[in-house]
């Protein structure tokens, strides 16, 4: 809760709550670790939001206020390769594949937002 809370003083943006009529569906919004050089658009939803447009809704929200407010030149998503909904996302979202990282023992799909010129 810290690191999350931490982000949003430093920088100005950082991760929110989703939430439907049933409650939490999950969290989405910029995570930005001190050691990484760019922003990393991330969507984590529980398994009763899968489907339902949250993530590629809130993504495009979240990364068009990035780019407007911030400015950015990009904006990474780091997508578990078998994760194909999330790739999906990032594609609708208009980001490209351009390679891979390692992130706690996995191979993990880096996608690329690029802000718009």
């Amino acid at each position: 809760m810290a690191v999350a809370l931490g982000q949003w003083g430093l920088r100005g943006y950082g991760m929110m709550a989703v939430e439907d009529k049933d409650g939490f569906v999950g969290r989405l919004g910029v995570h930005h670790p001190y050691d990484l050089p760019e922003p990393q658009l991330s969507y984590i939803l529980c398994r009763r939001g899968w489907g339902k447009g949250y993530a590629t809704e809130g993504a495009t929200l979240i990364r068009d206020w990035m780019f407007a407010t911030h400015k950015p030149h990009r904006l990474l998503s780091h997508i578990a390769p078998a994760n194909l909904a999330s790739a999906r996302v990032a594609s609708k979202l208009g980001a490209i594949r351009v390679g891979t990282t390692n992130e706690a023992a996995a191979v993990l799909d880096v996608w690329s937002h690029v802000a718009p010129i």
